[in-house]
């Protein structure tokens, strides 16, 4: 969950892309308060995710398996607002900046958890 800074939500692995782990962060927090605190906490987790990555902390969890790539998909509860797509959008191109191969996505996610695909958050 966003709340819980320290902690990777998601970690998983394609078999047909075995170099590239997934990240998964859960975002379900209300886009319509509080939206300077909610990308606060997104910028936080991210940052955390990045770290985590740079530093390998994946080792323990998948037996010592490098990876060439990496792709970090937030999943959104509720439609997200527009700074958020713009700072993702934001991050990603910093990262590029940076040469770290890291791709950020986005999904909403349906109440009933069935991944629906939204166009506007794939960076």
């Amino acid at each position: 969950m966003i709340y819980e800074i320290e902690k990777v939500d998601l970690m998983t692995f394609d078999k047909t892309e075995p170099s590239e782990l997934c990240l998964g962060i859960s975002d379900d927090v209300q886009w319509e308060h509080h939206i300077e605190e909610h990308l606060l906490l997104l910028q936080e987790k991210m940052n955390n995710y990045i770290t985590y990555i740079i530093n390998k902390g994946y080792l323990p969890a998948t037996n010592g398996r490098e990876f060439e790539r990496f792709s970090i998909n937030v999943f959104f509860a509720n439609n997200p607002h527009e700074k958020a797509l713009s700072f993702l959008q934001s991050f990603q191109d910093i990262l590029i900046s940076d040469g770290l191969p890291i791709r950020i996505t986005c999904e909403v996610v349906e109440p009933n958890y069935n991944a629906k695909e939204d166009d506007e958050c794939d960076k």
